[in-house]
């Protein structure tokens, strides 16, 4: 499993260490989760402004959830906090409206993918989230987000940013519920979305917590580094 023993926890409730590690991990999931999309996102152009822009938002994003880490709610997830997220996502898109969709029926993907008609995505948002924290709210955590992630892009909510959007809301859950983040890695973008349109369950469940595990990896190996940077710390006083 990718779930934090007690060695990670520690370090994970050092303010320090903690601080440093929120910060890698929002820039790598910055670049990851536009590398995902279509246009490759910034990534191939980061030193345009409009590249600098959209970066910027993102990480601006993750942050908006990464605040409500400490929160007593049981359900912190609501529609305000997922609106406000892809709502900072897009600032700086042009053209593209904020709030729910108003427009479109499909996603052209390989063909098109049908989305939720655009006036009843408020009532169909209202559902997933009850489900959520209702009828899945005892399953293995990996599948639990597998079908959160999907039907969130199955109803395609907002005009733009519904991508990223579901990536970062993934990784503020499995944080919450102590396991690591989960980082898309490179060239995953064609068997995830086909996946996606399939509703392969199973499939996304696997990505998830094989990608999880990796990451645990990752905060075991800052720990080290941490712990060997105290040490020299301690001493050169």
């Amino acid at each position: 499993m990718a779930k934090y023993t007690y060695k990670e926890l520690k370090y994970l409730r050092n303010q320090d260490f903690l601080v440093q590690y929120l910060n890698i991990l929002n820039s790598r999931l910055v670049y990851s989760n536009n590398l995902i999309e279509e246009d490759n996102g910034p990534i191939g152009k980061l030193y345009t402004n409009d590249s600098i822009l959209t970066l910027n938002d993102n990480f601006k994003a993750f942050a908006i959830l990464l605040k409500k880490l400490k929160s007593s709610e049981e359900k912190v997830l609501t529609v305000d906090l997922i609106k406000e997220v892809a709502n900072t996502i897009i600032k700086h898109a042009p053209y593209i409206k904020e709030g729910y969709r108003t427009i479109g029926d499909n996603v052209k993907f390989e063909g098109k993918y049908p989305i939720e008609k655009s006036y009843n995505i408020e009532s169909a948002m209202e559902e997933l989230l009850e489900k959520y924290y209702g009828e899945w709210s005892s399953l293995d955590i990996f599948e639990r987000e597998a079908r959160f992630n999907v039907e969130f892009l199955r109803i395609h909510p907002f005009e733009d940013g519904n991508g990223r959007t579901s990536r970062l809301i993934l990784n503020y859950n499995v944080i919450r519920q102590g396991h690591a983040p989960i980082l898309m890695p490179e060239g995953i973008r064609e068997d995830y979305f086909k996946a996606r349109n399939r509703e392969d369950i199973r499939w996304i469940k696997r990505l998830f917590k094989n990608e999880s595990k990796k990451e645990l990896l990752v905060i075991q190996t800052l720990i080290e580094s941490y712990k060997d940077d105290l040490s020299n710390n301690n001493r050169s006083i």
